[in-house]
């Protein structure tokens, strides 16, 4: 009995190797396409986080989108887009854009045109 199973194993194992290809490719990599992946995930990392923040979650939630799908679709996108996409967060104001300048130096002009 345990030379006929011994006996099976062996043929199937002869028959997989002669039937399988042995064929390994490997090749170099570049410097640009290592360092691109790295770049592409940290900037999906980036955009997650900015997902996870509790303001875009409150945002996303009262146009219809759950976190989860949100995470979804940021895992769907393609490297050059999340790479642009992060780009586009990191080039935004933290805090500007309100017209507190411009009120300001409006307030210091108005002031200084009273005190003449």
């Amino acid at each position: 009995m345990r030379t006929s199973i011994v006996r099976l194993v062996s043929r199937l194992l002869i028959v997989c190797l002669i039937g399988l290809p042995f064929q390994v490719n490997a090749g170099m990599i570049g410097t640009d396409q290592a360092v691109s992946a790295a770049q592409a995930q940290a900037a999906r990392a980036t955009v997650l986080s900015q997902l996870s923040r509790t303001e875009v979650a409150g945002q996303l939630q009262s146009l219809g989108l759950s976190p989860q799908a949100a995470s979804d679709r940021v895992a769907a996108l393609t490297d050059a887009e999340v790479t642009k996409l992060a780009g586009q967060i990191d080039s935004l104001p933290a805090g500007a854009g309100s017209g507190l300048l411009l009120l300001i130096l409006l307030g210091v002009l108005i002031w200084w045109l009273v005190k003449k």
